[in-house]
């Protein structure tokens, strides 16, 4: 084995050991038949609506995955790192549709890349591979969730207080749960408790289980100018 051969091992049992060691034909494939790649601090991974042809992992630095929303703002999905796996890369690799987002070098950073194809053959015949993929993928789609709850939060606060306001039009006490509240937003039942024991907390609403009463509208009404 030259000495190339050996670096390249090195890397592979530092941060991915279970891959290293193992003796299924398509991860060995994996392994043997990846290529390094050096990526500087800013550079772009991948664009997008790019096609996704390559699977990434990252030995050392990390990369930030973001969106670029119809205003121009840019936001950032998540991050991914040593022993991280890309959900987005992953959805697009296993679909075949165009990459939805960019990829940036936040760091200098070195990875393995391989083939689309080696990629879909350890799937199908590598179990180490496939649990390690779809582990990692459900993990990171959390993430996700979590933080685009977290940039929409001040929209779905707006969307509860005029949701709050034409339910009690005509009406002293709205007859709703937190969870039918919650289908009219397209957001989690906690999501709207979180907001509404806020909007108590200021004394906007007063609850009661299955019922809200708007106790003062002036503010819900300047949320939702806000």
């Amino acid at each position: 084995m030259n000495a190339y051969a050996n670096q390249k091992n090195m890397l592979w049992n530092k941060v991915y050991p279970a891959f290293a060691s193992s003796t299924e034909p398509a991860i060995r494939a994996i392994i043997n038949r990846a290529t390094q790649v050096e990526v500087t601090a800013g550079s772009q991974v991948l664009s997008p609506g790019a096609l996704c042809e390559q699977y990434l992992f990252i030995i050392t630095g990390n990369a930030r995955v973001h969106l670029l929303t119809e205003s121009g703002r840019e936001v950032t999905l998540y991050y991914v790192g040593p022993g991280d796996s890309c959900v987005l890369t992953t959805s697009c690799l296993l679909s075949h549709e165009p990459f939805p987002a960019g990829i940036v070098a936040e760091t200098d950073l070195v990875a393995f890349t391989v083939s689309a194809s080696l990629f879909e053959r350890a799937i199908d015949a590598a179990p180490c591979f496939r649990r390690f993929v779809f582990r990692k993928f459900g993990e990171r789609l959390v993430d996700v969730v979590a933080r685009m709850e977290q940039i929409c939060a001040p929209s779905i606060e707006r969307y509860l207080a005029q949701t709050l306001l034409d339910l009690s039009v005509d009406k002293a006490v709205i007859t709703t749960t937190h969870q039918e509240l919650a289908l009219r937003l397209g957001t989690a039942r906690e999501v709207v408790s979180r907001h509404l024991k806020h909007f108590e907390m200021n004394g906007w609403v007063r609850l009661a289980r299955g019922r809200i009463q708007v106790a003062a509208p002036e503010h819900l009404k300047r949320i939702t100018t806000q």
